[in-house]
This record gives C-alpha cells, sequence and structure tokens, in this order.
C-alpha cells in the first residue's frame, strides 16, 4: 500500500467515519420502525399477514395443523431451537407468561429438533404444558425465520399481530402481547 500522505489519509477517514456514522444512524432508524411496527403492536387490519398453514409431527408422532389451534385464542407461537442458548433463556420467561396468561393465549412451540425425545425432555425441565411440534426446513422457510428465538403473536384468525427474533425480558413480551391484543 502506498502512502498517499497525511492530508489525504485524514481526509479520506473523515469520509468513511461519516459515511459509516450516516449508514449506521440510518439502519438505526430502519430497525427501530420494523420494530414499532412489528412488535409494539399493530392495529388490526386486513393487511396484516397470515401465518403460513404447517401440518408438523408433535411429540408423540400426531400430525398437527396450525389450524388446530386458532379460531378460540390468539396464540402465542415460538420457534426454538434446544441448543440455542437464547431460547433457553427464554424458556423461563414462557413458563412465567404461560401461568399469567395461559387462560386468554394458546401457547404452541415449533422446536428444531429431530429427536423427539429431547424435545420432550426439555419441555418438562421447564415445566412447558403446552403442544410442541417438531419443526423443518420447509417450515423454517415458509415463516422467512432468521435466527432462532422467533415469536410470533398471531390474531384467533391466524394473523400476524407481532414478530420477535431473538430474547426480551418478562415485561418487555408483556408490552407486546398488550399492544398487540389491548390490556389484559
Amino acid at each position: 500500500m502506498r502512502d498517499l500522505g497525511v492530508g489525504t489519509t485524514v481526509r479520506r477517514n473523515r469520509f468513511a467515519a461519516w459515511f459509516l456514522r450516516g449508514g449506521i444512524v440510518s439502519l438505526a432508524v430502519a430497525a427501530l420502525i420494523w420494530a414499532h411496527s412489528a412488535w409494539g403492536g399493530l392495529a388490526v387490519s386486513e393487511r396484516q399477514p397470515m401465518a403460513p398453514p404447517f401440518s408438523l409431527q408433535d411429540l408423540d408422532g400426531r400430525t398437527r395443523t396450525l389450524s388446530e389451534f386458532l379460531g378460540a385464542k390468539p396464540v402465542v407461537l415460538e420457534f426454538m431451537s434446544i441448543g440455542c442458548p437464547h431460547c433457553r433463556e427464554m424458556a423461563p420467561v414462557l413458563t412465567r407468561l404461560h401461568e399469567a396468561y395461559g387462560s386468554r393465549f394458546v401457547f404452541l412451540t415449533v422446536v428444531f429438533e429431530p429427536r423427539a425425545y429431547r424435545a420432550k425432555a426439555f419441555a418438562q425441565v421447564y415445566g412447558h404444558t403446552w403442544c410442541y411440534l417438531l419443526g423443518t426446513e420447509a417450515t423454517a422457510r415458509d415463516y422467512a425465520l432468521e435466527g432462532v428465538p422467533t415469536f410470533l403473536l398471531l390474531g384467533p384468525d391466524g394473523r400476524i399481530r407481532g414478530v420477535q427474533v431473538g430474547s426480551c425480558p418478562y415485561e418487555e413480551f408483556v408490552r407486546a402481547i398488550e399492544g398487540a391484543f389491548g390490556p389484559l
């Protein structure tokens, strides 16, 4: 690399820093707008996307469909993997949410784990009594999952009312539920 002189290097470094700051600020603003519209609670409208249908095996080998869980109550749909540390971090949060909201919401977990007995042991350790389904690559593709854990708040009609990618504290999850469905 040849020396461009002190003035040129500084000028280029200042431009790079200015450009990077602008890019980072733009990305942060876009992320905040997306986060507010997705997790901060959406007003019910026809423009809200429907959750893609699926047909997956539960931990006892029975085939279950998303439509079985829709209709009467909103759904807290979790996508997770047992090997994911953030998913394990969220397990007690979900236990607490289920204790508080289990009578008003359907809780449903799609776990990306090929061995049902491992998923069953995980659910038992954390006291998760709701249905666990074994996820597939097709499910991950259909939901365009960027990572796990991912949580969707679904209305009883199957419309996606909120999305959270990654872990979050209990209080934030409660605010998201209340933002999507009103005070509970």
